[in-house]
């Protein structure tokens, strides 16, 4: 009686594509306030909370400064600040291209593109530099951020 509802693998898809198509919209707004104002955003007058009060980064430290460098194209840097970053933006990418060529074309994109899993891949991108990036700070003193 109150079971799941089946929807149909190509509603599913069309879904996805739409939460991305809003997210593009969020996407091009943030790379215009970056690219706008993000000096100011980055300036280190505003902290991590977590970082100010426990001593050690979080997971999303560096989130912030990642996002402005790879709107101002220092990819590397990026990278170091937070790889999250990168990789979510790859992910979304290559999502976005599939799905478009899927839904527009004669299905030459994947019609089970793995979303969820690369979700949690990204999951645990983001753990495993948050662990290595407290290493780094509280056995040898290393930061980038």
């Amino acid at each position: 009686m109150f079971g799941r509802v089946k929807r149909h693998p190509e509603q599913i898809i069309e879904e996805w594509y739409f939460v991305g198509k809003c997210a593009l919209v969020l996407l091009i707004a943030a790379v215009i306030l970056f690219w706008w104002k993000g000096d100011t955003l980055i300036s280190g007058e505003k902290g991590c909370i977590y970082r100010d009060m426990i001593g050690l980064y979080c997971a999303g430290c560096g989130g912030t400064r990642a996002f402005y460098h790879l709107v101002h194209g220092h990819i590397i840097m990026s990278f170091l600040c937070n790889p999250f970053v990168l990789y979510m933006i790859v992910v979304y990418t290559v999502f976005m291209v599939n799905t478009f060529l899927y839904i527009h074309t004669d299905k030459i994109g994947i019609r089970k593109f793995p979303i969820l899993g690369l979700i949690y891949s990204g999951v645990g991108v983001m753990i495993v530099q948050c662990v290595v990036r407290n290493v780094l700070y509280l056995c040898f003193g290393l930061t980038v951020l």
